[in-house]
């Protein structure tokens, strides 16, 4: 998702790999580091709420046994998004909805993400439960339906347990704040190894412009 100078990605959506840093000013040996700075830009905290008017938040829900596994963000301003969608000719409910969300719509508020299971393979309930993670995102947001991507991660085959997912939403809203960021990418997590996000500031026609990701796999 993205508005004006802010980037999302998301388990099976978006997405845009930075590379890791050590943070130290220092690339672990893919030259991201260098390429910023060779355009201006400068590692900064923040994550995927660097840029102006995003918050995220990241929870436990119970769909693992321990560990979040459900976040959401959220941008206070309609946004412009895009998409990069799999291939795979058994797409996960979550890529059809959020395909045809992104061609019937121009405007977008949210995104809410669960791991620990990918609504995959899932049949008609599948798509069901998906458009529920929607729409009781959009009502707990005071936003379109439309204005709303979800998105799943995790073990193939298993319905998803809706009812610690709609309660998990509604506290998920309730801790939204810019500091959120970090637990949203923890939120996405299934076998990483370690937390994935970056957040850049570069100089674009002499003004700032602050870019944010989160990203797992």
């Amino acid at each position: 998702m993205e508005k004006s100078n802010g980037h999302h990605s998301n388990g099976n959506g978006v997405s845009i790999d930075y590379g890791h840093s050590n943070g130290n000013g220092h690339s672990n040996g893919n030259g991201h580091t260098l390429v910023m700075e060779s355009v201006g830009c400068l590692e900064i905290t923040g994550g995927i709420t660097a840029p102006k008017g995003f918050r995220a938040a990241g929870i436990h829900c119970g769909i693992k046994k321990m560990n979040k596994d459900l976040s959401l963000v959220v941008s206070e301003a309609p946004a412009t998004a895009a998409g990069v969608f799999t291939q795979n000719k058994v797409p996960a409910a979550p890529v059809l909805i959020d395909k045809k969300q992104l061609e019937t719509s121009n405007s977008f508020r949210a995104i809410v993400v669960n791991s620990g299971n990918a609504n995959a393979c899932t049949g008609e309930q599948g798509y069901a439960d998906a458009l529920s993670m929607i729409n009781t995102t959009a009502k707990a947001l005071g936003v379109q339906e439309s204005e709303v991507f979800v998105s799943s991660t995790g073990v193939i085959g298993q319905y998803l347990p809706m009812q610690k997912i709609t309660a998990g939403i509604a506290e998920a809203v309730s801790m939204l704040d810019v500091e959120g960021y970090s637990s949203a990418a923890q939120g996405i997590m299934t076998t990483d190894k370690f937390l994935k996000q970056l957040a850049v500031s570069c100089t674009v026609g002499g003004k700032e412009v602050k870019l944010g990701g989160m990203a797992k796999g």
